[in-house]
């Protein structure tokens, strides 16, 4: 095809232009860009004014637990200054599913996914996936899904509702409400320097489920050890783009569900008991 967008073509287009992106609180930023990608670099650089109200779809470079994913053991036959190369194809769905997750015209969609690709090639985790495919993983939670010759990339998929891979690279905070941020502090500055972090709600279940008292202050830092100590019994296996949940049960049936997101301490987000467990249980009948 002739009219596939590079990232040269790009900034001839908007060279002396004003930025087109938007700042946390909804903003239009107007200030004066020549970047390729329309972004100033100095706002935040959202797309939409606002955050998208629902998660995107799944996307084929989304892992797949039924998917049998295994670390490449051949060289990608693939240069990182390939990714830019016009007869490399970016696939309709991959540049759907890359505007519905961060808006923006499909031109522009599809130059950020070369660019990502390019970086991938470079620094990225490179994985096999049953039928040949590769995928293409970076830390901060983007993925590219590509065809088993490396000659197209057939899906994208990211662990972020809203940035994209250069806002999250640039340190631009997320939109989306974290449950971090309904916690009260005393019960964060509890947890401070822990390789996990508990939310408020479980360690109140974790108080009256497991030891029978009260979440307070008082009993905080108990309730918080505690938590931790046997939280250590249960960490599942990361998620492959290190973003997602899992969850593990102890050998008392008490079910830890983790969530994880690039860049943030896992987190128990959630208590449950199996059936026949916890408080509900059935009360063994005593001897004498």
């Amino acid at each position: 095809m002739h009219d596939r967008p590079t990232p040269s073509s790009l900034a001839a287009l908007t060279s002396h232009s004003r930025c087109s992106r938007y700042e946390r609180g909804g903003g239009r930023c107007y200030r004066p860009t020549q970047r390729a990608d329309g972004w100033c670099g100095t706002c935040a650089g959202f797309r939409r004014p606002q955050k998208p109200i629902a998660p995107a779809d799944p996307c084929p470079a989304a892992p797949s637990a039924r998917e049998l994913v295994t670390a490449a053991t051949d060289r990608l036959p693939l240069a990182s200054d390939e990714a830019h190369d016009p007869q490399l194809g970016v696939t309709r769905s991959a540049i759907e599913r890359y505007c519905a997750a961060h808006g923006g015209d499909r031109a522009t969609a599809e130059a950020e996914i070369r660019s990502l690709l390019e970086n991938l090639i470079a620094t990225g985790t490179h994985q096999r996936v049953e039928g040949g495919a590769w995928r293409m993983l970076a830390r901060e939670g983007f993925s590219l899904l590509l065809s088993p010759d490396a000659a197209c990339v057939l899906g994208y998929g990211t662990a972020h509702r809203d940035r994209t891979y250069a806002q999250v690279k640039a340190g631009v905070p997320s939109r989306s409400r974290s449950r971090r941020r309904t916690d009260k502090g005393w019960v964060l500055a509890l947890q401070d320097g822990l390789p996990v972090r508990f939310t408020t709600l479980v360690l109140r279940r974790f108080a009256q489920d497991v030891l029978r008292t009260e979440f307070t202050r008082s009993t905080g830092k108990k309730v918080v050890e505690a938590a931790y100590s046997r939280s250590t019994h249960v960490r599942p296996d990361l998620p492959s783009n290190h973003a997602g949940r899992r969850r593990a049960t102890d050998e008392d049936g008490l079910r830890w569900h983790f969530a994880y997101e690039p860049g943030e301490r896992p987190a128990v987000i959630h208590l449950s008991w199996e059936p026949g467990c916890g408080p509900q249980a059935p009360a063994q009948e005593g001897g004498s």
